[in-house]
């Protein structure tokens, strides 16, 4: 191998700390921008009025420039509702609503409703389409406004939302019996176990210790939405809870061994998903995660699709491979996104996370 001059070195070396200097002024402006808009939210003439807030014109978190957006919308409205003023929901230019994303603002929209009455106003989209969604999950009667739109297009009128607070196998019922029954798996009976495993684990540990972005005890929830077509189901599943990393990180027989390893939350999102010790040395297993992944490994196709704190996990039951990858930003809680193939509906997939 040929090795570098000593001013070779030097050279990659002033390089770094080049970039370490450019990353912390960065930060450092984020950190100021951050602190003036506290001090304006926070100011009395900014609660006494109403600000509008436009909806980001696509709401997904799969690839970087969305998730961006999406995430600083939510923390803005939470950051003006906590200091006490309103908001003016616009979704006149919303184009795209996708999975990862919708079931995001639903849970978050589903708190400042709950939370903050009287203060959350909007309007209709532009979009057919859009509003048809937004109507289909209730979002335009919480908000007080006519229903306009007859539900009838294809790419809404299979969709479906629940929530709550405990583990009803009874709210997803129909579904597990629709997959069950249509589903090419050679213990398809399985799947109804997996979906309620993974709702148990919410409800048992999402919210075993306090973050600063959990939400207050009465709107500790889940979210689920899910989609039946001809050739496959999917269900994204989220809950806003301490995050797969954050739970192990707090693990008290884990963390002289990952404080030594310094694992990111991919890796530790990776981990949870274990079936045994033996394969990730960890002496933790998690409950519905394992179970997911053990059923996806018998698909034709589909995908399995973990989100986490600042990791993403990726499972193709087609070629047999897992992804991570770590994230920017953070994304509080967990979301599951399962997609899975009825029979002789085994080819075309839609991958709603990997990149």
């Amino acid at each position: 191998m040929h090795k570098l001059s000593i001013e070779q070195k030097l050279f990659a070396k002033r390089q770094q700390i080049n970039r370490w200097r450019r990353l912390h002024r960065q930060k450092m402006k984020a950190r100021r921008a951050q602190h003036r808009a506290h001090k304006k939210i926070t100011s009395k003439a900014y609660r006494a009025r109403q600000v509008v807030m436009p909806v980001p014109v696509i709401v997904k978190i799969k690839d970087y420039e969305p998730r961006g957006q999406l995430l600083a919308f939510i923390e803005h409205a939470n950051r003006i509702l906590m200091g006490g003023g309103s908001i003016r929901l616009d979704f006149s230019k919303i184009t795209e609503l996708h999975p990862c994303g919708t079931l995001i603002f639903m849970a978050n929209f589903d708190i400042w409703i709950e939370r903050y009455p009287g203060k959350i106003q909007g309007n209709y989209p532009d979009d057919e389409v859009v509003e048809q969604l937004l109507q289909h999950f209730k979002v335009m009667e919480k908000l007080g406004l006519p229903n306009r739109k007859t539900i009838n297009h294809d790419r809404v009128r299979f969709w479906h939302y629940k929530s709550g607070k405990t583990v009803d196998a009874a709210a997803y019922r129909d579904l597990a019996t629709t997959v069950r029954d249509n589903i090419e798996h050679p213990e398809r009976e399985l799947f109804a176990d997996c979906l309620n495993e993974a709702v148990a684990n919410t409800v048992g540990h999402a919210y075993d210790f306090e973050k600063p972005w959990l939400p207050p005890h009465d709107h500790r929830k889940w979210w689920v939405v899910s989609s039946l077509r001809d050739e496959h189901v999917f269900v994204a599943i989220y809950d806003m809870g301490v995050t797969i990393p954050g739970s192990l990180r707090r693990k008290p027989e884990l963390s002289d061994f990952l404080r030594l390893r310094r694992f990111k939350d991919a890796r530790l999102i990776e981990a949870a998903t274990a079936s045994s010790r033996t394969s990730t040395r960890l002496p933790h297993r998690g409950k519905g995660l394992p179970e997911m992944l053990e059923f996806s490994r018998n698909l034709a196709s589909g995908f399995l699709s973990i989100v986490s704190g600042r990791g993403a996990y990726y499972y193709d039951p087609q070629t047999g491979v897992a992804s991570r990858k770590n994230l920017e930003c953070t994304i509080p809680g967990t979301l599951v996104l399962w997609q899975i193939p009825f029979e002789q509906h085994i080819d075309e997939r839609e991958n709603d996370l990997n990149s």
